[in-house]
Protein backbone atom coordinates (compact mmCIF):
# COMPACT_ATOMS: atom_id res chain seq x y z
CA UNK A 1 0.00 0.00 0.00
CA UNK A 2 1.13 3.37 -0.94
CA UNK A 3 -0.61 5.07 1.78
CA UNK A 4 -2.28 4.15 4.88
CA UNK A 5 -3.07 5.52 8.34
CA UNK A 6 -0.91 3.55 10.85
CA UNK A 7 -3.63 0.59 10.26
CA UNK A 8 -6.09 2.90 10.62
CA UNK A 9 -9.27 1.45 11.60
CA UNK A 10 -12.35 2.96 10.04
CA UNK A 11 -16.03 2.48 10.71
CA UNK A 12 -17.92 0.06 8.64
CA UNK A 13 -19.13 2.28 5.86
CA UNK A 14 -15.60 2.67 5.04
CA UNK A 15 -13.89 -1.19 4.67
CA UNK A 16 -14.20 -0.99 1.80
CA UNK A 17 -11.91 2.18 1.47
CA UNK A 18 -9.59 0.96 4.27
CA UNK A 19 -9.21 -2.43 2.25
CA UNK A 20 -7.94 -0.78 -0.70
CA UNK A 21 -5.42 1.36 1.28
CA UNK A 22 -6.91 4.71 0.41
CA UNK A 23 -8.42 6.10 3.71
CA UNK A 24 -10.73 8.45 1.87
CA UNK A 25 -14.44 9.65 2.58
CA UNK A 26 -16.76 11.64 1.09
CA UNK A 27 -16.80 14.39 3.79
CA UNK A 28 -15.77 17.93 3.66
CA UNK A 29 -15.15 18.69 7.28
CA UNK A 30 -15.44 22.29 7.71
CA UNK A 31 -17.86 22.49 4.60
CA UNK A 32 -20.70 20.64 6.46
CA UNK A 33 -20.26 17.07 4.86
CA UNK A 34 -19.68 14.37 6.74
CA UNK A 35 -16.92 13.61 9.35
CA UNK A 36 -15.87 10.23 10.02
CA UNK A 37 -13.90 8.59 12.67
CA UNK A 38 -10.93 6.36 12.60
CA UNK A 39 -9.05 4.48 15.39
CA UNK A 40 -5.07 4.58 15.13
CA UNK A 41 -3.65 1.45 16.02
CA UNK A 42 -0.18 0.81 14.19
CA UNK A 43 2.85 2.96 13.81
CA UNK A 44 3.28 5.51 10.59
CA UNK A 45 6.02 3.97 8.42
CA UNK A 46 5.24 5.44 5.35
CA UNK A 47 4.12 8.68 4.23
CA UNK A 48 1.03 9.55 5.24
CA UNK A 49 -1.95 12.53 5.25
CA UNK A 50 -4.49 12.85 7.60
CA UNK A 51 -7.66 14.58 6.16
CA UNK A 52 -9.75 16.95 7.94
CA UNK A 53 -12.83 15.27 7.84
CA UNK A 54 -11.52 12.40 9.63
CA UNK A 55 -11.45 12.12 13.63
CA UNK A 56 -8.36 10.27 14.35
CA UNK A 57 -8.55 8.46 17.29
CA UNK A 58 -4.93 7.20 18.87
CA UNK A 59 -5.41 3.97 20.48
CA UNK A 60 -1.87 3.71 21.72
CA UNK A 61 1.72 4.48 21.31
CA UNK A 62 1.57 5.90 18.38
CA UNK A 63 5.22 6.30 16.15
CA UNK A 64 5.75 7.79 13.40
CA UNK A 65 9.19 6.09 11.93
CA UNK A 66 11.19 4.28 8.80
CA UNK A 67 11.80 7.66 7.55
CA UNK A 68 7.92 8.73 7.00
CA UNK A 69 6.48 11.97 7.73
CA UNK A 70 2.88 12.63 9.21
CA UNK A 71 1.15 15.53 7.29
CA UNK A 72 -2.06 16.48 9.31
CA UNK A 73 -4.41 18.93 7.06
CA UNK A 74 -5.71 22.31 8.75
CA UNK A 75 -8.94 21.52 10.58
CA UNK A 76 -8.07 17.85 11.81
CA UNK A 77 -9.14 16.91 15.27
CA UNK A 78 -6.81 14.20 16.92
CA UNK A 79 -8.03 12.44 19.77
CA UNK A 80 -5.70 10.77 22.14
CA UNK A 81 -7.02 7.48 24.40
CA UNK A 82 -5.75 7.27 27.96
CA UNK A 83 -2.91 5.35 27.35
CA UNK A 84 -1.66 7.03 23.89
CA UNK A 85 0.54 9.44 22.74
CA UNK A 86 2.11 10.52 19.40
CA UNK A 87 5.47 10.34 19.19
CA UNK A 88 8.03 11.19 16.59
CA UNK A 89 11.21 9.17 16.09
CA UNK A 90 14.62 10.88 14.80
CA UNK A 91 13.92 9.14 11.80
CA UNK A 92 10.21 10.50 11.63
CA UNK A 93 8.79 13.76 10.61
CA UNK A 94 5.58 15.42 12.03
CA UNK A 95 3.97 18.30 9.48
CA UNK A 96 1.14 19.63 11.51
CA UNK A 97 0.61 23.25 9.85
CA UNK A 98 -3.03 24.48 10.35
CA UNK A 99 -3.74 27.85 9.69
CA UNK A 100 -5.51 31.15 12.11
CA UNK A 101 -9.10 29.98 10.87
CA UNK A 102 -8.70 26.03 11.17
CA UNK A 103 -6.11 24.67 13.58
CA UNK A 104 -5.48 21.64 14.32
CA UNK A 105 -6.24 20.31 17.67
CA UNK A 106 -4.77 17.08 19.56
CA UNK A 107 -7.12 16.52 22.54
CA UNK A 108 -8.60 13.71 24.79
CA UNK A 109 -10.79 11.34 23.43
CA UNK A 110 -12.67 11.76 26.92
CA UNK A 111 -15.92 12.92 26.38
CA UNK A 112 -16.17 16.76 26.67
CA UNK A 113 -17.33 17.36 30.56
CA UNK A 114 -15.07 14.82 31.84
CA UNK A 115 -12.05 15.83 30.51
CA UNK A 116 -9.15 16.98 32.50
CA UNK A 117 -8.78 14.50 35.18
CA UNK A 118 -6.07 14.80 37.77
CA UNK A 119 -3.89 12.00 36.25
CA UNK A 120 -4.06 13.50 32.28
CA UNK A 121 -6.33 12.22 29.53
CA UNK A 122 -3.44 10.82 27.54
CA UNK A 123 0.36 11.47 27.01
CA UNK A 124 0.47 14.29 24.28
CA UNK A 125 3.25 15.15 21.39
CA UNK A 126 6.27 13.63 21.98
CA UNK A 127 9.28 15.06 18.80
CA UNK A 128 13.02 13.19 19.11
CA UNK A 129 15.71 14.88 16.67
CA UNK A 130 19.08 14.67 16.37
CA UNK A 131 20.40 17.78 17.55
CA UNK A 132 23.17 18.48 20.68
CA UNK A 133 22.09 17.58 24.32
CA UNK A 134 24.59 18.07 26.91
CA UNK A 135 24.28 14.10 28.11
CA UNK A 136 27.60 12.08 28.27
CA UNK A 137 27.71 10.42 24.80
CA UNK A 138 25.20 12.86 22.98
CA UNK A 139 22.39 10.83 23.14
CA UNK A 140 19.34 10.30 25.60
CA UNK A 141 16.06 8.20 26.47
CA UNK A 142 13.10 9.97 26.25
CA UNK A 143 11.62 10.55 29.76
CA UNK A 144 8.82 8.53 30.72
CA UNK A 145 8.90 5.95 28.07
CA UNK A 146 10.58 2.99 27.32
CA UNK A 147 14.44 2.76 26.82
CA UNK A 148 14.29 1.32 23.07
CA UNK A 149 15.55 3.01 19.90
CA UNK A 150 12.12 4.95 18.52
CA UNK A 151 12.39 6.90 22.08
CA UNK A 152 16.54 7.94 21.86
CA UNK A 153 17.09 11.31 21.15
CA UNK A 154 20.41 13.47 20.35
CA UNK A 155 22.69 13.32 17.75
CA UNK A 156 25.51 11.33 19.69
CA UNK A 157 29.10 12.34 18.36
CA UNK A 158 27.61 13.92 15.28
CA UNK A 159 25.26 16.11 16.20
CA UNK A 160 23.09 18.06 13.92
CA UNK A 161 21.84 21.47 14.99
CA UNK A 162 19.89 22.10 12.55
CA UNK A 163 17.61 18.54 12.29
CA UNK A 164 14.29 19.33 11.45
CA UNK A 165 11.53 17.29 13.87
CA UNK A 166 8.82 18.75 10.95
CA UNK A 167 6.17 22.08 11.64
CA UNK A 168 3.79 22.76 14.54
CA UNK A 169 1.93 25.64 13.54
CA UNK A 170 -1.63 27.07 14.79
CA UNK A 171 -1.87 23.54 16.95
CA UNK A 172 -3.43 22.89 19.85
CA UNK A 173 -2.82 20.40 22.87
CA UNK A 174 -5.31 20.07 25.34
CA UNK A 175 -5.84 17.43 28.25
CA UNK A 176 -2.59 15.83 27.84
CA UNK A 177 0.27 15.04 29.90
CA UNK A 178 -0.35 11.53 31.33
CA UNK A 179 1.90 10.17 33.60
CA UNK A 180 2.24 5.95 31.55
CA UNK A 181 3.65 4.35 34.32
CA UNK A 182 4.00 5.63 38.50
CA UNK A 183 6.40 8.87 38.54
CA UNK A 184 7.03 8.85 34.65
CA UNK A 185 4.89 11.49 33.21
CA UNK A 186 4.70 12.95 29.79
CA UNK A 187 4.21 16.84 28.92
CA UNK A 188 1.68 18.81 26.73
CA UNK A 189 4.57 18.54 24.04
CA UNK A 190 8.25 17.36 24.36
CA UNK A 191 10.79 18.87 22.45
CA UNK A 192 14.01 16.15 22.38
CA UNK A 193 17.33 17.40 20.84
CA UNK A 194 14.92 19.09 17.92
CA UNK A 195 17.24 21.78 15.74
CA UNK A 196 16.65 25.02 14.60
CA UNK A 197 15.08 23.80 11.38
CA UNK A 198 11.99 22.31 13.01
CA UNK A 199 8.84 25.24 13.27
CA UNK A 200 7.28 25.94 16.38
CA UNK A 201 4.89 28.64 15.63
CA UNK A 202 1.09 29.59 17.53
CA UNK A 203 0.88 26.94 19.08
CA UNK A 204 -1.54 26.38 22.51
CA UNK A 205 -1.11 23.35 25.19
CA UNK A 206 -3.89 23.64 27.66
CA UNK A 207 -4.61 21.93 31.02
CA UNK A 208 -2.18 19.46 30.73
CA UNK A 209 -0.34 17.49 33.53
CA UNK A 210 2.81 18.08 34.05
CA UNK A 211 4.33 20.77 31.74
CA UNK A 212 3.60 22.56 28.82
CA UNK A 213 6.20 22.52 26.85
CA UNK A 214 9.65 20.68 28.22
CA UNK A 215 12.70 21.27 26.26
CA UNK A 216 15.66 18.55 26.31
CA UNK A 217 18.66 20.28 24.75
CA UNK A 218 18.66 21.05 20.93
CA UNK A 219 17.79 24.52 19.11
CA UNK A 220 14.40 24.38 18.06
CA UNK A 221 12.85 28.23 18.50
CA UNK A 222 9.65 29.11 19.31
CA UNK A 223 7.25 31.64 18.64
CA UNK A 224 3.58 32.63 19.46
CA UNK A 225 3.36 30.31 22.13
CA UNK A 226 0.48 30.23 24.89
CA UNK A 227 0.44 27.96 27.64
CA UNK A 228 -2.36 27.56 29.90
CA UNK A 229 -3.13 25.64 33.08
CA UNK A 230 -0.23 23.46 33.38
CA UNK A 231 -0.14 21.07 36.70
CA UNK A 232 3.26 21.90 36.65
CA UNK A 233 5.45 24.42 34.88
CA UNK A 234 4.49 26.22 31.79
CA UNK A 235 8.10 26.41 29.78
CA UNK A 236 10.99 23.78 30.94
CA UNK A 237 14.37 23.12 29.72
CA UNK A 238 16.55 21.02 30.52
CA UNK A 239 20.22 19.61 28.85
CA UNK A 240 21.82 22.33 26.87
CA UNK A 241 18.66 24.03 25.22
CA UNK A 242 20.41 26.37 22.97
CA UNK A 243 16.96 28.00 21.35
CA UNK A 244 15.45 31.58 20.70
CA UNK A 245 11.91 32.52 21.83
CA UNK A 246 9.82 35.14 21.39
CA UNK A 247 5.94 35.85 22.13
CA UNK A 248 5.09 33.06 25.13
CA UNK A 249 2.64 33.44 27.47
CA UNK A 250 2.20 30.79 30.26
CA UNK A 251 -0.87 31.27 32.70
CA UNK A 252 -1.60 29.17 35.88
CA UNK A 253 -4.90 28.54 36.91
CA UNK A 254 -6.17 28.17 40.51
CA UNK A 255 -5.21 25.30 42.26
CA UNK A 256 -2.25 24.50 39.52
CA UNK A 257 1.16 25.53 38.85
CA UNK A 258 4.42 25.20 39.91
CA UNK A 259 6.81 27.58 37.54
CA UNK A 260 6.15 29.63 34.81
CA UNK A 261 9.07 29.05 33.64
CA UNK A 262 11.63 26.14 35.21
CA UNK A 263 15.42 26.06 33.84
CA UNK A 264 17.92 23.53 34.28
CA UNK A 265 21.27 23.01 32.24
CA UNK A 266 22.49 19.61 33.30
CA UNK A 267 20.98 17.85 36.89
CA UNK A 268 24.31 16.11 37.82
CA UNK A 269 26.95 18.13 36.23
CA UNK A 270 25.53 21.50 36.32
CA UNK A 271 28.71 22.54 33.84
CA UNK A 272 28.58 20.24 31.01
CA UNK A 273 28.20 21.98 27.58
CA UNK A 274 26.32 23.16 25.69
CA UNK A 275 25.06 24.85 27.99
CA UNK A 276 21.47 25.39 28.60
CA UNK A 277 21.50 29.28 27.15
CA UNK A 278 18.36 30.11 25.21
CA UNK A 279 17.40 33.89 24.52
CA UNK A 280 14.14 34.99 25.01
CA UNK A 281 12.09 38.33 24.44
CA UNK A 282 8.63 39.46 25.23
CA UNK A 283 7.40 36.85 27.52
CA UNK A 284 4.31 36.72 30.04
CA UNK A 285 4.15 34.99 33.39
CA UNK A 286 0.79 34.52 34.87
CA UNK A 287 0.66 33.06 38.40
CA UNK A 288 -2.37 31.65 40.66
CA UNK A 289 -2.24 34.39 42.91
CA UNK A 290 -4.01 34.50 45.60
CA UNK A 291 -4.55 30.91 45.78
CA UNK A 292 -2.11 28.88 47.33
CA UNK A 293 -3.24 25.34 47.02
CA UNK A 294 -0.57 22.97 46.67
CA UNK A 295 -0.59 21.63 43.32
CA UNK A 296 3.51 20.28 42.09
CA UNK A 297 4.86 22.98 44.41
CA UNK A 298 5.00 26.21 45.12
CA UNK A 299 3.97 28.94 42.63
CA UNK A 300 7.03 30.82 40.90
CA UNK A 301 7.55 33.11 38.20
CA UNK A 302 11.16 32.11 36.73
CA UNK A 303 13.24 29.06 38.61
CA UNK A 304 16.51 29.63 37.28
CA UNK A 305 18.97 26.67 38.38
CA UNK A 306 21.41 24.22 37.61
CA UNK A 307 23.67 26.69 35.76
CA UNK A 308 21.83 27.70 33.26
CA UNK A 309 22.57 30.55 31.35
CA UNK A 310 20.06 32.59 28.76
CA UNK A 311 19.26 36.55 28.16
CA UNK A 312 15.74 36.93 29.17
CA UNK A 313 14.12 40.32 28.01
CA UNK A 314 10.93 42.23 27.90
CA UNK A 315 8.66 39.69 30.62
CA UNK A 316 6.00 40.68 32.37
CA UNK A 317 6.13 38.20 35.66
CA UNK A 318 2.96 38.51 37.92
CA UNK A 319 0.49 37.13 40.28
CA UNK A 320 2.96 34.19 41.69
CA UNK A 321 2.26 33.12 45.12
CA UNK A 322 5.79 32.36 46.34
CA UNK A 323 8.09 34.73 44.62
CA UNK A 324 9.23 35.99 40.88
CA UNK A 325 12.29 34.64 41.28
CA UNK A 326 14.63 32.42 42.44
CA UNK A 327 17.96 32.00 41.24
CA UNK A 328 18.95 28.10 42.55
CA UNK A 329 22.29 27.02 43.59
CA UNK A 330 26.06 28.31 43.10
CA UNK A 331 26.49 27.40 39.80
CA UNK A 332 23.77 29.33 38.02
CA UNK A 333 24.55 32.62 40.40
CA UNK A 334 27.74 32.18 38.82
CA UNK A 335 26.56 32.52 35.39
CA UNK A 336 24.45 35.83 36.79
CA UNK A 337 27.74 37.32 37.87
CA UNK A 338 29.26 36.79 34.76
CA UNK A 339 26.86 38.44 32.73
CA UNK A 340 25.85 34.99 30.64
CA UNK A 341 22.37 34.53 32.50
CA UNK A 342 20.29 38.27 33.17
CA UNK A 343 16.35 39.16 33.17
CA UNK A 344 16.41 42.53 31.40
CA UNK A 345 13.59 45.17 30.66
CA UNK A 346 11.18 43.46 32.49
CA UNK A 347 8.12 44.30 34.83
CA UNK A 348 7.15 42.14 38.23
CA UNK A 349 3.97 43.12 39.60
CA UNK A 350 1.85 41.51 42.31
CA UNK A 351 3.83 38.89 43.61
CA UNK A 352 4.79 38.35 47.85
CA UNK A 353 6.72 40.39 50.08
CA UNK A 354 7.62 43.62 49.39
CA UNK A 355 9.39 46.03 46.34
CA UNK A 356 10.51 43.22 43.50
CA UNK A 357 8.94 40.35 45.31
CA UNK A 358 11.82 38.21 45.01
CA UNK A 359 12.54 36.51 48.08
CA UNK A 360 14.62 33.23 47.92
CA UNK A 361 11.67 31.59 49.83
CA UNK A 362 13.54 27.96 51.10
CA UNK A 363 16.20 27.97 48.64
CA UNK A 364 18.62 30.55 49.86
CA UNK A 365 21.95 27.74 49.37
CA UNK A 366 23.77 30.12 46.79
CA UNK A 367 23.19 33.67 49.18
CA UNK A 368 22.19 35.40 46.00
CA UNK A 369 20.34 38.32 46.41
CA UNK A 370 17.66 38.15 43.27
CA UNK A 371 15.94 41.42 44.77
CA UNK A 372 18.90 43.36 44.21
CA UNK A 373 20.14 41.73 41.10
CA UNK A 374 16.63 42.57 39.52
CA UNK A 375 16.94 46.53 40.71
CA UNK A 376 20.29 47.04 39.43
CA UNK A 377 19.78 50.31 37.05
CA UNK A 378 21.63 48.96 34.46
CA UNK A 379 19.35 46.04 33.80
CA UNK A 380 15.98 48.41 33.58
CA UNK A 381 13.72 45.96 34.96
CA UNK A 382 10.45 47.28 36.36
CA UNK A 383 7.98 46.89 39.48
CA UNK A 384 4.73 48.46 38.40
CA UNK A 385 1.27 47.25 37.31
CA UNK A 386 1.32 46.17 33.89
CA UNK A 387 -2.59 46.66 34.12
CA UNK A 388 -3.24 43.07 32.70
CA UNK A 389 -6.32 42.07 34.82
CA UNK A 390 -7.73 40.05 32.31
CA UNK A 391 -4.76 38.06 32.19
CA UNK A 392 -6.50 36.72 35.73
CA UNK A 393 -9.48 35.01 33.49
CA UNK A 394 -9.22 31.12 33.23
CA UNK A 395 -11.40 30.73 30.74
CA UNK A 396 -11.55 33.76 28.38
CA UNK A 397 -8.41 35.57 29.41
CA UNK A 398 -6.69 38.60 27.40
CA UNK A 399 -3.39 39.12 27.32
CA UNK A 400 -3.20 42.62 25.81
CA UNK A 401 -2.27 45.39 27.95
CA UNK A 402 -4.81 48.17 27.95
CA UNK A 403 -4.20 51.35 26.33
CA UNK A 404 -1.91 53.64 29.11
CA UNK A 405 -0.70 50.52 30.08
CA UNK A 406 3.28 50.76 30.90
CA UNK A 407 4.15 47.72 29.39
CA UNK A 408 3.31 48.86 25.94
CA UNK A 409 7.44 50.96 26.37
CA UNK A 410 10.72 50.68 27.97
CA UNK A 411 11.28 46.85 26.41
CA UNK A 412 14.14 46.38 24.78
CA UNK A 413 15.09 46.07 20.83
CA UNK A 414 15.17 41.99 20.13
CA UNK A 415 18.19 41.32 17.77
CA UNK A 416 18.29 42.07 13.66
CA UNK A 417 19.31 38.25 13.83
CA UNK A 418 16.02 37.07 11.38
CA UNK A 419 14.40 35.23 13.90
CA UNK A 420 12.84 38.03 16.44
CA UNK A 421 10.33 40.55 15.64
CA UNK A 422 12.63 43.43 16.16
CA UNK A 423 9.63 46.09 16.21
CA UNK A 424 8.44 44.34 19.66
CA UNK A 425 9.86 47.00 22.06
CA UNK A 426 7.12 46.60 24.52
CA UNK A 427 7.08 44.73 27.55
CA UNK A 428 5.65 40.84 27.63
CA UNK A 429 4.01 38.86 25.28
CA UNK A 430 1.54 40.93 23.40
CA UNK A 431 1.50 44.32 22.76
CA UNK A 432 -1.27 46.62 20.91
CA UNK A 433 -2.08 43.77 18.18
CA UNK A 434 -3.43 40.49 20.46
CA UNK A 435 -1.96 37.66 18.51
CA UNK A 436 -3.80 34.84 20.41
CA UNK A 437 -7.44 35.66 19.42
CA UNK A 438 -9.01 33.24 17.08
CA UNK A 439 -7.53 30.02 16.95
CA UNK A 440 -6.96 29.45 21.00
CA UNK A 441 -9.37 27.67 23.25
CA UNK A 442 -10.16 27.58 27.02
CA UNK A 443 -12.35 24.60 27.58
CA UNK A 444 -12.46 23.53 31.46
CA UNK A 445 -13.23 19.58 30.78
Amino acid sequence: MKTRIGMLVLSAALALATACGSPTNSGTGGGGGMTVSGDVTADITVDTTWKKDTVYTLKTLIYVTNGATLTIEPGTVVQGDRQSALIVARDGKLVAAGTATEPIVFTSSTPTGQRGGPQGDWGGLVLNGRASINVTGGENNSEGLADEPRNRYGGGATPDDTHDCGTLKYVRVEFAGRALTADNELNGITFNACGSGTTVDYVQVHRGVDDGIELFGGSVNLKHVVITGSDDDGLDWDQGWTGKGQFIVAQQINGRGNHGIEADSNRTNNDLLPRSNPTLFNVTLIGRNPDTTPSEGPSRGLMLRQGTAGVLSNFIVMNFTSNALTVDQASTASQWMSGTLSVKNSIFFNNPNVGWSAATGSMPDNMFDEAAALSNVALANRDIDPQLAAALNETAPGFKPLMDSPALMGGATPPADGFFDVTATFVGAVGATDWTVGWTAYPEN
